[in-house]
């Protein structure tokens, strides 16, 4: 996939963006072709190939990275970078505060119906937490953790 997205004359479409905030600075570049050749036809369906190319610089440090994504639709460049966005959004909302807040990479349970139930509760948790406007979830870990009362008025 590479070799095919490097070659200028396949891109079909393609947009850049530039986002900074709080001394965060993200040039992303998004191409897209139209052209699967050499694709497994196993990928049924499949119409587009799609290279994100960003470049983060924070504090002086720089990060690179490239990622691929197939898609079975065909779109622009501008709306491809825009999915991206919306998947990085429920990333950092959500699984970032189950995996840092939650420790739920660091789980011991594995067995079972176990991981997803207690899955559900951290969501439940956390819906029921948002829906009472605490600004930091940890926060609200931390005043009510043995707060029993204050837990049960959250519920009403």
């Amino acid at each position: 996939m590479k070799q095919i997205l490097n070659t200028k004359h396949l891109v079909s479409s393609s947009y850049i963006e530039i986002q900074s905030n709080r001394g965060r600075m993200e040039l992303r570049h998004i191409e897209v072709s139209d052209c699967i050749i050499g694709i497994s036809k196993k990928w049924t369906g499949l119409e587009q190939l799609i290279k994100v190319h960003r470049i983060v610089r924070v504090k002086g440090k720089k990060m690179e990275e490239i990622n691929y994504y197939i898609s079975s639709r065909k779109s622009n460049a501008f709306l491809y970078a825009e999915g991206v966005r919306l998947h990085w959004h429920i990333e950092n909302s959500l699984h970032y505060i189950k995996d840092v807040v939650f420790t739920e990479d660091d789980s011991r349970i594995r067995t079972g119906d176990a991981p997803q139930n207690i899955s559900t509760i951290k969501n439940i948790a956390l819906n029921i937490i948002r829906k009472n406007k605490y600004k930091s979830i940890k926060q609200a870990m931390r005043l009510l953790a043995n707060d029993i009362k204050g837990l049960m008025e959250l519920l009403q």
